[in-house]
């Protein structure tokens, strides 16, 4: 079975529910719940709650949130060798705002500790790569070494996939993305990396072809509600699914897409069927207020999979 390599993002996260409509200027009154996070760590529990041979490379602080979140991810089965603990740093926070109705209003990431990285530090591990390795990087990783890893992958031809996280951190990506097999932005990310607007499928679409056109092999870009593109050499496609109307949390959706996409590819199925699990593990995911819902097994994954429907748009 493929060994996955989780390299970037891990967090304590601080999830705020408002009760009622938030007003601006003011205090609101808030749920609050604190879990561990990152995007990074975030696809690498959901993957251990599926499968095996899940890798987690991150940097945490000398602090007891970093000893618990290495902890936490060791009891899960996941290989913490490649973590590092950086000493007189404390371990990355991200503080999320909902809306009542769990969208995202507002993140604010103190994430200062991936200044403090030196690319000797993460890149002795990487000889362990393999060919048949899936390799899954998030940008919160400094910007010289996401230029490294993107070549890296290129010279070792490595399945590298990569999720640009958020509009300021996906301007981190070099022009060239030649060594990225899959790119997953979202809809808000694909206009930064493309500086476009994006206003309709037919420009999501555009804005795939000119990721692709700048070497990235596969581009999936999320919509939400509205489902998801695929470009590729083989693929212009916009992919319908059925819009989830109990939502109650949509924070964590995107990495549970992109964990049931890199599942399928661990188990050999075709990019266009891992999407539609990573979409199925999303839909899961969002009915619940956990950020990674541990209660999705394969099992629900085959079988709830999400009914997609295909519109080639070229």
């Amino acid at each position: 079975m493929k060994n996955i390599f989780c390299v970037g993002g891990a967090t304590i996260d601080h999830k705020l529910i408002p009760i009622n409509t938030l007003i601006t200027g003011t205090s609101n009154l808030v749920k609050s719940h604190t879990t561990f996070g990152g995007v990074a760590r975030n696809v690498a529990e959901n993957l251990a709650h599926w499968t095996q041979n899940i890798n987690l490379q991150c940097v945490v602080g000398d602090d007891i949130h970093g000893k618990n979140l290495l902890n936490h991810a060791q009891s899960l089965g996941i290989n913490i060798d490649a973590c590092l603990i950086l000493a007189n740093q404390h371990t990355a926070h991200y503080y999320a705002v909902l809306t009542e109705k769990g969208n995202l209003h507002v993140a604010l990431a103190d994430m200062n500790i991936y200044d403090n990285i030196f690319q000797s530090f993460l890149v002795a591990a990487w000889d362990k790569w393999q060919p048949h390795d899936i390799i899954f990087i998030d940008t919160n990783l400094p910007k010289d070494i996401l230029k490294y890893v993107i070549n890296f992958a290129a010279e070792k031809q490595l399945q590298l996939c990569v999720d640009p996280v958020s509009v300021m951190k996906a301007n981190k990506l070099p022009i060239s993305l030649h060594g990225i097999f899959l790119l997953k932005p979202n809809k808000l990310e694909a206009a930064a990396l493309t500086n476009t607007s994006i206003n309709s499928i037919t420009d999501c679409i555009q804005a795939g072809k000119t990721l692709q056109q700048r070497g990235a092999e596969n581009i999936v870009i999320s919509l939400g509600e509205e489902g998801y593109v695929i470009v590729n050499a083989q693929h212009a496609t916009h992919v319908s699914i059925q819009a989830n109307k109990h939502m109650v949390d949509a924070n964590g959706a995107g990495d549970a897409f992109v964990a049931g996409i890199l599942y399928g590819l661990q188990q050999q199925k075709d990019l266009n069927y891992a999407c539609e699990l990573g979409a199925t593990a999303a839909a899961m995911t969002i009915q619940s207020e956990k950020t990674v819902l541990d209660t999705i097994t394969p099992d629900h994954l085959m079988r709830n999979n999400m009914k997609a429907t295909y519109a080639t748009i070229f």
